[in-house]
């Protein structure tokens, strides 16, 4: 009895070790990844490299980005300061109840037809089991490149309250989105095909859409909470 309290206690105590590791590496590199060009977009204590564009709408709080809800709906995102071309962006991310969120890429503000708002293409987050577009919903689930392409069927449902891991890759203009390791969208922003995506979507008036090089990334805080965490990009030659 004695050496089964005993072995008890030390993988207690083994499973509390392992617990604090994984907690210490939230929002690092490894070695491995600096090596290979990764890096950092959120130090998990501060807003370096990000700017709010009303000012407020998110908090940190134990390594975490997240977006502060409003009664209102008030739009209230956060972009960041760099401008990326050809890159790997992962990032962990936690809906709520009523989540509505996304992460746009290749983010600009000069479009001639609406000059000072910051568009770009649109990962899209979202509680589905919750919140509920009125219109185009098939186009608007979790992962799906936002009013465009639906993401895979087969993906793996969210859950409140749970991290998932999002991979967004763009190649020039093939562009992958990933969920939870999986594969859910794929798209030639060149193919004629794309093209015709966009004339039917809310883009349609936007001259040039989806077609920048270089762009920065936006998080949306439309009203709803959403979280944030292990913010990286690499740099693809």
């Amino acid at each position: 009895m004695k050496y089964l309290k005993f072995y008890t206690h030390m993988v207690l105590l083994q499973f509390v070790f392992v617990f604090a590791c994984q907690a210490q590496q939230q929002n690092q590199l490894t070695t491995k990844e600096k090596d290979a060009g990764w890096h950092l977009l959120f130090d998990g204590r501060t807003f370096n490299g990000w700017k709010m564009l009303n000012g407020s709408g998110w908090k940190i709080k134990d390594g975490t980005l997240t977006a502060v809800s409003s009664p209102a709906h008030t739009q209230a995102d956060i972009i960041s300061t760099d401008q990326f071309e050809d890159f790997e962006l992962v990032f962990d991310f936690k809906v709520y109840k009523n989540t509505n969120s996304g992460v746009k890429y290749l983010v600009t503000n000069d479009f001639p037809q609406q000059r000072g708002a910051f568009l770009g293409l649109e990962y899209q987050i979202l509680d589905e089991a919750n919140f509920v577009y009125p219109e185009r919903g098939n186009l608007r689930t979790t992962a799906s490149l936002y009013d465009l392409i639906s993401a895979s069927p087969g993906k793996q449902v969210l859950l409140e309250e749970i991290w998932n891991t999002a991979k967004i890759e763009v190649r020039g203009k093939l562009i992958r989105h990933w969920l939870n390791g999986k594969e859910v969208v794929s798209y030639d922003r060149s193919a004629a095909t794309f093209a015709a995506l966009i004339r039917d979507s809310k883009y349609k008036d936007l001259s040039n859409f989806g077609q920048v090089k270089k762009g920065r990334f936006l998080l949306q805080n439309e009203g709803s909470p959403v979280s944030f965490r292990n913010i990286k990009v690499r740099q693809i030659n």
